[in-house]
């Protein structure tokens, strides 16, 4: 249901709509200066232009059922329009025009809260870049939205919104219905208790942003699944359709999943907002192998997107099948951002410290004897690279994976010597 009332609408509203529509009847220029001109389709373009007739109609004295004749609208919706106890979409933004002016050039003005169905706006209200062409864009949006919500609790907002883009190119699921805008949604694995910290945190980030985001009822164990899944859910926002369209640089039929972003513009932007936008993204879809002593992120199809972020930062990686590595020789320079979050402490944060920490064995220095005969000793069902960590763990070094494997293959003659 439309409401008879919204928060933004002043008392002196009524007269500058009809002097407005008196002078350009129903021309609608002023849907411009709003995001995605305000959205409209057909049957919302028909019932502004009915109703900026039937002001006019007022005006020149008609009644109530002469006006409803004419314009072939029911009288009901007649009588409301004209008493303004109800206004058609456009209408709504024709009064916020009104009131707002016009945005800078190539800004428009976007209201993050909307109502259901027919998306009259609520506000607040905010200007936003039609593209982003480099970081001095950005600032002025950050700060109009990390002033409606809650506080940053020390950490910095070019960190949250970065931290947040990377949710959003990762594993935050950008739902869309065919009239409405987007929403976010988070499901993740309660295989890691640390997943909650991450869900939390997202929606934290999110709410810094204007925006509503909680966390709802987890999902059951599937059938044959040994975990259910944490769940949290954003509200439906046209702010999350400006990071989509805008921050990522995706159209509306593409998905991350298969498409691309286009976000050279992060590349030269503050050290705070590229970390966050890393550890988003690591947060979503990294991994730690022990094993191999790599990072690596599953970012398919942002493989030369994440590349350039990284090396941005002091880091080199490479495409490694569906992957983008980083090797041991760059762990160093990776730690220093680091990849994962550390205050979400979250499982692959831990393993990336053990890695990033581990002691190594001299070149062609041998193994010493009791790393030897713990992996001798070891249960024969571990693989070689449980086994890797189990080693670090215990001895607190690292051996490649070809060491590892080649004493574990000593396993099964050790067993039988002692037998």
């Amino acid at each position: 249901m439309v409401p008879d009332h919204i928060p933004w609408e002043k008392p002196d509203i009524r007269e500058k709509m009809l002097g407005h529509i008196s002078q350009v009847g129903s021309d609608i220029t002023f849907t411009h200066y709003f995001w995605k001109g305000c959205e409209p389709d057909e049957h919302e373009l028909k019932r502004y232009r009915l109703y900026a007739e039937s002001m006019l109609l007022l005006k020149e004295g008609r009644t109530i059922a002469g006006i409803a004749r004419t314009t072939g609208v029911k009288a009901n919706s007649v009588r409301k329009w004209t008493r303004f106890e109800q206004k058609p979409k456009l209408a709504y933004y024709l009064g916020l025009y009104i009131q707002l002016g016009k945005p800078r050039e190539a800004w428009v003005w976007l209201g993050v809260d909307n109502s259901s169905g027919h998306a009259i706006p609520f506000g607040p209200f905010v200007q936003v870049p039609k593209s982003i062409s480099s970081w001095k864009d950005v600032p002025d949006v950050i700060l109009q939205l990390s002033d409606q919500r809650e506080e940053t609790e020390g950490f910095p907002n070019e960190y949250i919104f970065g931290f947040l883009l990377g949710m959003v190119t990762g594993d935050c699921a950008k739902s869309r219905s065919s009239n409405w805008h987007r929403h976010l949604g988070l499901v993740l694995s309660k295989k890691y208790a640390s997943n909650e910290s991450i869900g939390e945190f997202t929606s934290f980030c999110a709410r810094s942003l204007g925006l509503r985001m909680h966390r709802v009822s987890d999902q059951p164990k599937p059938e044959r699944k040994p975990h259910g899944f944490y769940q949290w859910v954003s509200q439906a926002s046209p702010l999350i359709d400006w990071f989509f369209n805008i921050g990522l640089g995706l159209g509306d039929g593409e998905r991350t999943t298969y498409d691309a972003v286009r976000m050279d513009w992060t590349v030269d932007t503050p050290e705070n907002f590229r970390r966050g936008l890393v550890q988003g993204i690591a947060e979503s879809d990294g991994s730690v192998s022990i094993a191999s002593q790599t990072v690596e992120f599953w970012i398919g199809p942002n493989w030369d997107f994440y590349k350039k972020i990284l090396r941005s930062l002091g880091v080199a990686s490479f495409r490694n099948r569906e992957a983008l590595s980083v090797t041991k020789n760059q762990i160093r320079n990776l730690a220093k951002i680091p990849p994962f979050a550390p205050h979400l402490k979250t499982v692959r944060w831990v393993r990336f410290e053990k890695l990033a920490k581990a002691g190594h064995i001299g070149h062609r220095k041998r193994v010493p004897p009791e790393i030897r005969d713990y992996i001798k000793r070891s249960d024969k069902d571990l693989s070689v690279p449980q086994l890797s960590e189990k080693v670090l763990d215990e001895f607190g070094v690292l051996l490649s994976f070809e060491t590892v494997q080649r004493w574990a293959k000593k396993r099964a003659n050790w067993r039988s010597s002692c037998a």
